[in-house]
């Protein structure tokens, strides 16, 4: 019997947390979020026996191929499954939208209200509703219903906490008429 498959290791960020115990010693430090220490310790399992094996045959009786698969995590904090996630969700918001010129804003907030924001996470979602209304307000004004999408950012380019909105608007868009 021929195997082949297992474990499949070749990612950098997993051996960054693994590496002289890092991601332990953080851990014990405390502080941290549930749902961040969830996120990680799928990031870490994802590809493993961990999370379980598929086992793939042959369909011909004589042959002696075997291939185990290792189940993957489906995180978004996993550098392999976010990014798949994020690309179909990509592709899919490339077909639903209307293929014109688009702007990209980021509304910030003043960093000494960083940590109000860090303390209640289910304000973010405040701050991209009052930056997609301030939007549509403008544009009401002149007549036109643009087209836009938004996401929350919670961390900057230095991974230190940032909450900062994204917001994709249509470069002008329908008036009463449709047009």
């Amino acid at each position: 019997m021929t195997r082949s498959g297992g474990d499949f290791q070749h990612r950098p960020l997993k051996r960054l947390f693994t590496a002289n115990q890092c991601w332990t010693s953080f851990l014990d430090a405390g502080g941290l979020r549930d749902i961040g220490v969830e996120a990680v310790t799928k990031m870490l399992a994802c590809g493993t026996r961990i999370l379980g094996v598929k086992e793939y045959n042959c369909d011909k009786p004589d042959c002696p191929h075997v291939r185990y698969v290792t189940n993957s995590c489906g995180s978004r904090a996993c550098p392999s499954c976010g990014k798949k996630a994020t690309d179909l969700w990509i592709a899919t918001q490339l077909n639903r939208l209307p293929d014109c010129d688009w702007v990209h804003l980021v509304f910030t907030l003043p960093d000494t209200l960083w940590p109000v924001f860090e303390s209640n996470r289910w304000l973010l979602n405040d701050v991209c509703r009052l930056a997609v209304e301030n939007l549509l307000y403008a544009a009401r004004k002149r007549g036109q219903e643009p087209g836009i999408f938004c996401a929350i950012h919670t961390y900057g380019r230095r991974l230190n906490w940032h909450p900062h909105v994204h917001v994709s608007v249509t470069c002008g868009g329908l008036n009463k008429h449709g047009q």
